[in-house]
């Protein structure tokens, strides 16, 4: 059957028997058995097949019977396991940039055991009438979405980079790490090398060997990423959004926002409503800019 694009990470786990997979762009099949399945990271059509020689035909014509919260298209020899998971776009890009299109889950990886536990108990939730089962599997999809993509990160076949590759770096991370627990900070260089335990002048290398940019730029972006969001989700006055963010005036904030994404922060709440937003600037074209 042929499938489209979804909206948001789709989620793929074979349970029982064998299954073929493909994007509808590659021409390459990729055969999964029990235990083994994929992550799509970002809308594409896809076709799944239990003999690669077969038709394609698109999913919405195949009629099917909902089973215990299972589609149930006859047969008994396949049992397949998906979902998806909405993400904002916005707020994720950074590290959807990173990621391939298909992340590979295999039956013997490291975490394995990990992602078959919560895969059967998916599977026990989805069949379930217990009071809670729907929530308790909305849990457990995040919890595969996220071992699925830990799993990836932490493979030989992953080849990191930004500040994706910064995960891979103890020091670096503990540094990453306090940003995110208090992006207001007037942060210093010397600073943050002293939480990663470096000298100055090798942890801004480091750093930026790691992640492709400066610490004080980093700490701009993460800034301007909470600030994105903030914009779009509540109605948070701009000039208070500047205070919470380390800004001491709403100018500043705004002429910092506008380097970054390319427009003002009320044209930015706007276009929510209005249009596509702007993606985030290249870290390199805003250098340190705080």
């Amino acid at each position: 059957m042929r499938y489209p694009g979804f909206s948001g990470m789709k989620f793929m786990a074979v349970h029982k028997g064998k299954i073929w997979f493909r994007l509808v762009a590659e021409d390459h099949w990729r055969a999964l058995t029990a235990g083994d399945g994929m992550i799509i990271t970002r809308s594409a059509p896809f076709i799944l097949a239990s003999d690669p020689a077969l038709t394609p035909v698109a999913s919405a014509t195949v009629p099917y019977v909902r089973k215990n919260g299972l589609a149930d298209y006859g047969g008994d020899d396949s049992l397949l396991l998906a979902g998806k998971m909405e993400i904002d776009p916005v707020s994720a890009e950074q590290l959807l940039d990173l990621l391939p299109l298909v992340i590979p889950l295999h039956a013997d990886s490291e975490s394995s055991s990990t992602l078959s536990w919560l895969m059967t108990r998916l599977h026990a939730e989805s069949q379930s009438n217990r009071p809670g089962s729907a929530v308790a599997g909305n849990h457990l999809m995040h919890l595969v979405m996220i071992e699925g993509i830990r799993s990836w990160v932490l493979s030989d076949e992953a080849q990191l980079q930004g500040w994706m590759g910064a995960l891979r770096d103890t020091r670096i991370m503990r540094a990453i790490t306090a940003i995110h627990a208090e992006p207001a900070k007037n942060w210093h260089l010397m600073e943050l090398a002293n939480i990663a335990g470096m000298s100055r002048a090798g942890f801004a290398r480091r750093f930026s060997e790691t992640t492709g940019t400066s610490p004080l730029n980093y700490v701009t972006h993460w800034r301007m990423q909470i600030a994105s969001k903030a914009l779009r989700l509540s109605a948070e006055p701009i000039k208070q959004l500047a205070f919470r963010l380390g800004y001491a005036s709403e100018s500043t904030f705004s002429t910092v926002f506008r380097r970054v994404y390319g427009l003002p922060p009320s044209a930015h709440r706007l276009a929510k409503q209005d249009g596509p937003l702007q993606r985030l600037a290249p870290f390199a074209a805003n250098e340190d800019a705080k």
